[in-house]
């Protein structure tokens, strides 16, 4: 039997409410070398019967149903059953642009990487875009604070994805584990600046406990990938720059600038990551706690890191948080209303 190009692989659960659009979407391709591996893990409602009809229907899409093992197992599973030398990912709730395998396929050809990821169409109760940042240098500077790729959108080389399976330890962040992992290889990455993913957002993805637990493995995953790019002089303290970084954390003003200090630094070591780094610090300032001193601070890092295109908005609205600080705010949101 002659090996598909890519093997996509599909893991599914109790997911019937979405799964027809998302097949749909995925035998639209206008590259058909593929093979779908579509795992039902164990779902309790539909999903194996509307599997089982799309597989009548297109004999590229190959069946598995067992009991429940989780996504990181089933991920696993599916990796290990692939024929093709590329593999792509997609979730049961998503829905592919018709050219999405095509065009991954050109740019990691045509670049030499080893993973794709593209940009991201937010839909349902979502809208927007989701703009990844798109060279190797960038997305390994977008990992010192969160994932810089789309999980479902990703297309990879078979080989290295056996090499360095998903962890289990990094339950929901299976997908950031597995970046920094491949990073700390040396792999190549690129990100394709288009949204070829649409991105389903609907109630119940995420619930608050598991967000938690996410949150307390994210840090843990970024409190170790953090020294492989911080410079010499802040090895020691790639424990504080993850707590800085971590999206939750609130900083107080000398916080802020002791982060400021290491943005800057790193910047120094990395500067093809402007844009990343820019985006760092607004969100960095964002986070600290409203006071007229951070505005020095702010106005240096503006100096070396210019706010991105896009975020004008959000720097003002911090500018006048801060200028106006924590008492004169709070007046203000009392008189408009405002929380």
């Amino acid at each position: 039997m002659t090996s598909p190009l890519i093997s996509i692989i599909l893991p599914c659960y109790n997911s019937a409410t979405f799964l027809r659009e998302t097949l749909d979407s995925l035998s639209a391709q206008t590259l058909g070398d593929f093979e779908c591996i579509a795992i039902d893990d164990g779902s309790t409602d539909h999903t194996l019967a509307v599997l089982q009809a799309h597989a009548v229907r297109d004999p590229r899409f190959h069946l598995v149903s067992r009991e429940n093992r989780g996504l990181i197992a089933t991920l696993n599973e599916g990796i290990a059953m692939a024929r093709a030398p590329w593999l792509a990912r997609m979730d049961a709730d998503d829905l592919a642009e018709p050219q999405r395998l095509q065009i991954q396929l050109d740019v990691l050809t045509q670049t030499g990487a080893d993973v794709c990821g593209t940009w991201v169409q937010f839909f349902g109760e979502r809208s927007g875009v989701w703009q990844t940042p798109l060279d190797d240098a960038a997305i390994k500077l977008q990992l010192l604070f969160n994932v810089a790729f789309a999980h479902p959108s990703v297309m990879a080389r078979t080989e290295i994805l056996r090499q360095v399976p998903y962890d289990a330890t990094a339950t929901h962040a299976e997908d950031y584990a597995l970046w920094c992992a491949l990073a700390a290889r040396g792999a190549r990455f690129v990100n394709v600046a288009q949204p070829l993913l649409l991105y389903r957002c609907h109630a119940g993805q995420i619930t608050q406990t598991r967000r938690e637990a996410l949150r307390q493995t994210a840090q843990r995953i970024r409190a170790d990938y953090a020294p492989s790019l911080l410079p010499e002089h802040l090895q020691t303290r790639a424990g504080l720059f993850a707590e800085y970084a971590e999206p939750g954390r609130t900083l107080t003003a000398a916080e802020f600038a002791t982060y400021a200090d290491m943005l800057l630094a790193i910047h120094t070591a990395h500067p093809g990551g402007v844009s990343v780094l820019g985006l760092a610090w607004l969100e960095g300032w964002q986070r600290t706690e409203a006071s007229a001193r951070t505005l020095s601070v702010a106005a240096r890092l503006k100096a070396v890191l210019p706010v991105p295109e896009g975020y004008a908005a959000l720097y003002r609205k911090q500018w006048f948080k801060h200028r106006l600080g924590r008492g004169l705010l709070g007046v203000l949101r009392r008189l408009t209303g405002r929380t």
